[in-house]
């Protein structure tokens, strides 16, 4: 598979970063990865990926935060949001990901398989 798709990995931890930025390029993405949570709104406005799995708990910018901007961001700013967490995971913070424009979470620990799935979701039957 080759759909050269650019994905922004957004993570303060450096070997979930290195996991899942391999299965990405095994899968035909274009992974880029990124650890420092405080820099992600200037560089995805300037990568422009057409997908961002998000940390929703990073040390200095939460994903919250970083969904939220985003999200006020004109139309052609915008880019699907796919959070990963291991703490948020309660009802009430399903909908606090809705109303920062999340399209969709994966819960920690899962299957790096899982993102792929996440991201054919979004990108259907390319």
């Amino acid at each position: 598979m080759d759909n050269n798709k650019k994905v922004m990995i957004i993570d303060d931890d450096k070997e979930f970063l290195d996991e899942i930025t391999e299965t990405l390029k095994l899968s035909g993405y274009e992974p880029i990865p990124l650890s420092e949570s405080h820099k992600a709104v200037k560089e995805i406005l300037k990568i422009k990926p057409d997908v961002v799995l998000l940390d929703l708990k990073m040390d200095v910018v939460s994903g919250f935060k970083i969904a939220n901007e985003l999200d006020k961001m004109p139309d052609k700013a915008k880019v699907p949001i796919i959070a990963i967490t291991g703490v948020f995971t309660e009802k009430e913070h399903r909908l606090l990901m809705k109303t920062c424009g999340i399209a969709e979470c994966l819960t920690k620990p899962f299957n790096p398989l899982d993102v792929i799935a996440a991201i054919e979701r979004i990108y259907p039957n390319e």
